[in-house]
C-alpha cells in the first residue's frame, strides 16, 4: 500500500463511506483480504485498496444486500 497520507483512510472511515462496519474491513485486513496496514493500534488503508476489495467481490457473484453503497 503506496499511500500518500492525505490519501489514507482508518478502518472506521473507509466502513462509514462504503457502508461496511470498521470490524468486517479489520477482520478482511487481518487475513490480507484488503490491503492495509497496521500503524500502531490502527489499521489503515486507501479508497482505491477498499474499491478493488469490493470490484473482486462483484466478480465473485458476492454483493452487499443494503443500499447504502456509494
Amino acid at each position: 500500500m503506496a499511500a500518500k497520507k492525505d490519501q489514507l483512510l482508518t478502518l472506521s472511515q473507509a466502513g462509514k463511506r462504503y457502508g461496511y462496519s470498521s470490524d468486517y474491513f479489520r477482520r478482511l485486513a487481518e487475513k490480507g483480504r484488503l490491503s492495509a496496514q497496521k500503524v500502531g493500534h490502527q489499521w489503515l488503508t486507501t479508497a482505491d485498496d477498499v474499491k478493488t476489495f469490493l470490484e473482486s467481490r462483484e466478480q465473485r457473484g458476492v454483493y452487499k444486500k443494503t443500499h447504502g453503497r456509494k
